[in-house]
Formats: C-alpha cells, structure tokens, sequence
C-alpha cells in the first residue's frame, strides 16, 4: 500500500474534508481572486480604450467584442467537457491521467478551433453591412481571436476539473494585463479599431501559453493508456453547446440589436451601459468557476454533498445579484463618469434597467452552469426557445434602448423557476453515500497528517 493510502482518512472523512467549506473557501479565493484581477484588468482596458476611441468607434468595438463573445460560445462545451472528464479523474484516485487526456484531445479540439474561426469569419465579412462594419481587416483580427480564445477554454476547462486553479487563474489574469498593455501601444499608435481588437489577439496567446504549457508536459503513470472516445466527447459537446450558446446569445444579441436599430452615438451609449450591467452576471460566474468542477465531482460522491454545495452557491449567487442590481440602480451616473467618462453618463437611465435584466440573468446562467457541470441538458430545449422568443420580440419592437432592455429582462424572469425545477431533479439521481475521493484531494486538505 502506497504512503498515500496508508494515510488517507475514512471515506466519510475523505469526501467531507474534500468539500469543506475551509477547502471550498481557499480554492474560491485562488481562483475568484485570480478572475477578479484579470477582469479589472478587461474592464480598464474598456473604459480606457473608449475614451480614446469616443462612442461611435467604441460602439464598433463593442458589438466586435460582444460577436466575438457569441461566437466564442464553442470553446464553452469544449472547457466543460475537458472540466468533466478531468473532474472525475481527480475524484477517482487517477489524476495522473489528467496530462495524457490533455494531450489526446487537444488536437481534436484544435482542430474544432479553427474550423469555428473560418465559418465566423465568412459570416462576419457577410453580415458586416448589416452592422455597419465592413473593413475586412477587423473582421480578420476577430477570426484570429477567435480560434486562440476556444483552443484556450479547452485547457482552462481541464486546469479547473484537475483542481489546479493556479494555472486557471493565471491564464486568465496573463491574458487580460497583456490585452490592454498591447492594445493601449497601439490605439495610441493610431490604428484606432483594429488596434483595440488586436490587443485581443495578443492577449489571447500570452494567456494559452500560461495554461496550456503546463498541462501539456505534465508526466503520465506509464500504466495509464488512452480510453478518451473522440466521437463521445463530440457528442457530448454538442449537447453542451447548445446551452452555451443559448447563455450567450441571451447575454449578447441585444448588443447586435442596439447596433442595427440605434444610432452610432446611440449604440456606443447603450455598448456602455451594457459593459457595466454585464459585470453582475459576469461577478456571479465567478461563484461557477469554482461550483463547477466542485458539482462534476461531487455527483460522484455524495447526494448530501451536493445539495450543501447547491445552498452555498445560489445563497452566495442571489446576494451578489441583489447588491449589483442596487449598485447600478443608485449610482448609475457616477460610474458611468468614472468608468467611461462624461460623453458616456446620458447612459444612465439605461443602466438602471439595465442591471435589473442582468441581475435576473446572473441567477439563471449560475442554474444553468450547474446543470452543465453534471451533465443534466434536458433545459436545452426551453433556452432555445428563450432565444427565439427574444430574439423575434428584439427585431420587431426592439428599436430604442428600453424596450430592449426589457423584452431581455422578461425573459429572463420566466426563465427562473424553470431552472429550479431541473436543478431539484438532478439531486434525485446523486448517490446517497459518500464515496471515496482522491488521496490527493484529502492529502492536500490534511496538512496536518503529514
């Protein structure tokens, strides 16, 4: 028996210290604190480059960012099946396995990368007139950033289920500093839009090779032999990526609505208020980062487990919802000012409304990424139809600004109970006693038995 079995605690004790709320709480704090350094470092590059750019350029970018964000969808499933698999390896005493899954299925996963990148680029030179943006050079630079950003999730997406949250954070926090520091030489070097844009790009390969590096050289048990079916994980993706899709598209096309029915002004006013409102679904994610991989594991485990980590996450996601919801609501003008500067405040009494859509669809996209994590798609059909619903009633009546906002957060409110509902059914089919973790999960968290 090897040192590490022979000091494992009892499986009992294994899964609960696994998912205590001191582990939970140091592997939150690496990883959230990670995502929150990197997306101020996403948010500063937005409001800085917008007051270089002013609102009709920057409502470009926007709706180039927001396109790109649709689009990006892809590398969603391919993150959240890399997280699963990964995930389980850690629960089952095999988190050697992690490196030589990584490397069997990151071709495959390039290979989804590249081809995701050409279709969006054929449909953005297509759809340019259409959104008024027809210089092919930017649609290029979104292409590029494209394919680095979904090739990135897949490895973010096993760093996260393998635990190993340091590589996840400093992935991203790499990707975003670069972002703006590359972005901030060239705007002010004069290349305007396509400067902006192709700090993403930059961006994009720091943060690969941060993640990606690591993994990729990680030593495998030479027992271990590959057993990953490429036809499965695809089929599974796809399954994945209609959700994903659905999220996005609820979070984003009404930026795409905003740039054909409003003005340029107009639409880069809206592009702002939409920038800051967003940060309350994107704040509450930050709880998934962690949920995520925690839920993966934990059906494996123990339904009791699971249930406590359901309690902890939508406490903690509804409080944070509240208070961004209030923040936008009382101070809507001062952090316009701050962040985007005074052409930007007559945003205001949009970003009022604004947060109420979003704070509704924090708490529905933490549902959904639940769900997501322990495999249940069954909600796929209700978000497609979401999407079809919203979309339709934004083309039709969507042409200012509230009216926008609003057929987003009505949607959005009728969404809720209907999450809740398939959250409650995945409980019923967790197993009810506790099983045992890996000895790695419970050596990590037992300091004090070595």
């Amino acid at each position: 028996m090897s040192e590490q079995a022979k000091l494992a605690p009892p499986a009992s004790h294994d899964a609960a210290s696994a998912f205590s709320l001191r582990r939970i709480g140091g592997d939150a704090a690496v990883i959230i604190g990670g995502s929150f350094i990197a997306n101020a470092f996403n948010y500063l590059y937005h409001f800085l480059i917008s007051r270089r750019l002013g609102p009709e350029d920057y409502g470009t970018l926007a709706t180039l960012a927001a396109a790109a964000t649709i689009f990006g969808v892809f590398g969603g499933p391919l993150g959240i099946v890399a997280m699963q698999d990964t995930a389980r390896l850690w629960a089952l005493r095999r988190v050697t396995g992690v490196g030589l899954f990584v490397r069997s299925v990151a071709p495959a996963a390039f290979g989804a990368a590249l081809a995701v990148a050409a279709i969006a680029l054929g449909i953005g030179l297509l759809s340019g007139p259409y959104l008024h943006i027809v210089q092919p050079p930017l649609w290029f630079a979104f292409a590029a950033y494209l394919a680095i950003a979904i090739f990135s999730a897949f490895f973010r997406g096993a760093a996260q289920g393998a635990h190993r949250f340091w590589l996840f954070s400093g992935s991203m926090i790499a990707e975003m500093s670069i972002k703006l520091v590359s972005a901030l030489a060239m705007v002010t070097a004069g290349m305007a839009v396509l400067g902006a844009i192709s700090g993403f790009v930059v961006g994009a390969v720091a943060g690969l090779a941060v993640v990606a590096l690591p993994l990729i050289t990680t030593r495998s048990d030479s027992s271990e032999q590959p057993e990953h079916d490429h036809l499965e994980l695809g089929g599974r993706a796809i399954s994945l990526l209609w959700i994903s899709a659905c999220v996005l598209l609820l979070l984003f096309m009404d930026q795409l609505f905003a740039k054909h029915h409003l003005s340029g002004t107009d639409a880069g006013l809206y592009g702002a208020a939409g920038i800051i409102a967003r940060t309350i679904p994107f704040g509450v994610g930050m709880i998934a980062l962690v949920m995520a991989p925690k839920a993966a594991a934990a059906q494996h485990v123990s339904r009791e487990l699971l249930q406590r980590l359901l309690a902890l996450t939508f406490g903690a996601g509804v409080l944070l919802s509240a208070a961004g919801f209030a923040i936008a609501a009382l101070l809507p003008a001062q952090l316009l000012g701050i962040t985007f500067g005074p052409a930007f405040v007559q945003a205001q009494f949009l970003l009022r409304e604004y947060g109420a859509a979003q704070a509704l669809l924090a708490v529905d996209a933490l549902g959904i990424s639940y769900l997501q994590a322990v495999g249940s798609y069954r909600c796929t059909p209700v978000l497609v139809g979401a999407v079809v619903l919203e979309a339709a009633l934004m083309a039709a009546f969507g042409t200012t600004g509230p009216r926008l906002i609003g057929i987003a957060g009505l949607v959005n409110l009728a969404l809720l109970p209907i999450i809740v509902a398939y959250i409650a059914a995945t409980l019923r089919g967790a197993p009810q006693a506790a099983a045992p973790l890996s000895d790695e999960a419970v050596l990590l968290d037992e300091p004090r038995l070595l």
